[in-house]
């Protein structure tokens, strides 16, 4: 799995990770690599087989990864989920949300958005929409309905 740049993906190292733990295929880790939108049928057949029923296995062993790593080590997981990110527009493949979950989504869009801020990287609209400001704006709704049944 090559990136633009000909190095590894950053994400794929996680994928790896995945792999060699719960003995995944080679085909199976390429997916990990990818986003969902990318599948093909086949591929969307496989990951909803085989992938998606061991998603909480797969999260429960990267949270007691990220649970033995000092500050320093949780950086660099941080900064590296950051990285992978930047070079998709900000768009996550699977094992990029799985360590997103891991890490914590706010924490990594948070992030996201100050390097691709200061590197002067232009995000996916669905990107900016992550975050933060999505919570604000369900708040915002949630409050103008409940302000509005309660006038009725």
């Amino acid at each position: 799995m090559e990136n633009q740049k000909g190095g590894t993906s950053l994400s794929y190292k996680f994928a790896l990770l995945l792999g060699q733990q719960f003995n995944l295929q080679e085909q199976e880790v390429t997916l990990l690599g990818k986003n969902i939108r990318q599948f093909s049928r086949l591929e969307r057949r496989i990951y909803f087989k085989q992938l998606k029923p061991r998603e909480k296995e797969f999260k429960l062993f990267l949270k007691e990864k990220f649970a033995l790593l000092d500050e320093e080590e949780r950086q660099t997981w941080l900064d590296t989920t950051v990285q992978s990110l930047l070079e998709k527009g900000g768009d996550p493949d699977l094992a990029d949300s799985l360590v997103m979950d891991v890490i914590g989504r706010l924490e990594v869009y948070k992030n996201l958005r100050e390097k691709a801020e200061i590197e002067g990287i232009r995000l996916k609209a669905l990107t900016n929409f992550g975050g933060l400001s999505m919570v604000l704006f369900l708040v915002v709704i949630i409050t103008a309905i409940i302000l509005y049944l309660k006038g009725h």
